[in-house]
C-alpha cells in the first residue's frame, strides 16, 4: 500500500451543531461535550493514527470504533479518519503535524512513537493511546490512575518474567531468548530491560536485535538465527507489522517463535503470550466516550490488562518436535 495515503478515510467532517455551539457547550478542558448536556444531533470527527499496518493493529482500531459509537449511542454521529505512517519515522512525524492541523476533534493512536509525536503537537484536544505500553515512561502521563495531560486510553504492557514463565512452562528446557525491537521506542527500551532482568532471574541469555525502521525486521530476525533458541516479539508495532518476516526467519531455523500478544494463528508462531488486544481497543473505546461527552481526560484512568491469554499452535509444536505439557494446554487455548 502507498504509504502517503490513508488505508480508508471518511472526508465528511460533521461539526458540532450551531445550537450547541450558540448556547456556549464549548469543550470544557480538552473534553468535546460537557458531561450532562443532551448528545442529540452531536457528531465527533476522530483522526485514527496507526504507526504501522498489522492485523493485529487493525483489530485494536476495529474494536476502538465500535466501542466507541457503540458507547455514544445512535444519537452521536461518529466519523473516522485513519492514517497509516507503516513504520517510517519521517512519515510518522510528517503526519503528527497534519493531525495537528486538521478539524479533528479527538484522536486515537496506535504506537508509542505516533502517540509521542502527536502528544508533542497538540495539547488542547484529547489523545487516545490504544495497547500503548508505558505512558508514564515515556512522560505522557503523571501516572496510569491520573494522567494529567490530554493523553489517555488502555495500555498492554505485561510484565516480561510473566511471559518467561509460561515459556518455561511450554519449553522447559530453554536456555537463551532471542528479540527484535527499535531502541528509538522509548517503551521497548523499558520492555527490553525487564526482560533482560527477568531472563537472568530465570538463568535464561537475552540477545537482541535492533532496527531503525520496518525495512530491517527481516535482516534482524535473520540475525538471531544461531544465537537463540527461542524469539520472544515484544509489543513493538513495527516489528508486529513485519512479522511475515520474522516467522520467515525463525521457520527456516527451526526457532521457537513466541508473540507477546497477537495472532498465534500465523505460520511459524508456537504461542501468543499477552493481552487480549481486541479488548484494550474496546476500553480504550469506553474512555473516549466519556471524554468526548465530558470526562476530563487528565483525571480520566488508563484501561489495564486483565490477565493473560495464551494461545497454542499445534501445527508449529509438531514442526518442531516439541511435546508441550499437558497442563499448559488445559489453560491455554489449542490451534
Amino acid at each position: 500500500m502507498n504509504s502517503t495515503s490513508p488505508r480508508r478515510r471518511r472526508l465528511t467532517p460533521i461539526a458540532l451543531l450551531a445550537a450547541l455551539t450558540a448556547v456556549g457547550l464549548v469543550m470544557a478542558g480538552c473534553s468535546a461535550t460537557p458531561s450532562g448536556t443532551s448528545t442529540s444531533g452531536t457528531s465527533f470527527k476522530i483522526g485514527v493514527f496507526e504507526v504501522a499496518q498489522a492485523d493485529l493493529i487493525d483489530g485494536v482500531v476495529t474494536a476502538f470504533e465500535k466501542s466507541v459509537k457503540k458507547e455514544l449511542g445512535s444519537d452521536v454521529t461518529v466519523t473516522f479518519d485513519l492514517q497509516n505512517a507503516n513504520g517510517d519515522q519521517s512519515l510518522t512525524a510528517s503526519l503528527a503535524r497534519d493531525f495537528a492541523s486538521s478539524d479533528d476533534d479527538a484522536f486515537a493512536v496506535v504506537g508509542t512513537p505516533a502517540v509521542i509525536a502527536l502528544a508533542q503537537q497538540i495539547k488542547d484536544k484529547p489523545i487516545f493511546a490504544l495497547a500503548m505500553g508505558d505512558p508514564v515512561g515515556a512522560g505522557l502521563a503523571k501516572s496510569l490512575e491520573k494522567p494529567g495531560g490530554n493523553v489517555t486510553g488502555s495500555i498492554d504492557y505485561v510484565e516480561p518474567a510473566l511471559l518467561l514463565d509460561k515459556m518455561l512452562k511450554i519449553q522447559p528446557g530453554l536456555k537463551s531468548v532471542g528479540t527484535v525491537y527499535d531502541p528509538s521506542n522509548q517503551n521497548m527500551q523499558v520492555w527490553v530491560t525487564a526482560l533482560k532482568k527477568a531472563a537472568a532471574k530465570a538463568k535464561l541469555t537475552v540477545t537482541e536485535s535492533t532496527i531503525s525502521g520496518a525495512s530491517d525486521v527481516a535482516q534482524a530476525a535473520r540475525s538471531l538465527n544461531g544465537r537463540a533458541d527461542s524469539v520472544l516479539i515484544g509489543p513493538d508495532a513495527v516489528v508486529v507489522a513485519g512479522l511475515d518476516a520474522v516467522t520467515a526467519a525463525t521457520t527456516g531455523s527451526g526457532t521457537a517463535l513466541y508473540l507477546s500478544g497477537g495472532d498465534a494463528s500465523v505460520t511459524g508462531v508456537l504461542a501468543s503470550i499477552g493481552p487480549d488486544y481486541p479488548l484494550t481497543g474496546t476500553s480504550a473505546g469506553k474512555i473516549a466516550a466519556k471524554v468526548l461527552l465530558g470526562a476530563d481526560p487528565a483525571t480520566t484512568a488508563f484501561a489495564v490488562p486483565t490477565g493473560l491469554d495464551v494461545t497454542i499452535n499445534s501445527a508449529t509444536a509438531k514442526k518442531l518436535g516439541l511435546t508441550v505439557p499437558q497442563d499448559v494446554l488445559d489453560s491455554a487455548t489449542v490451534l
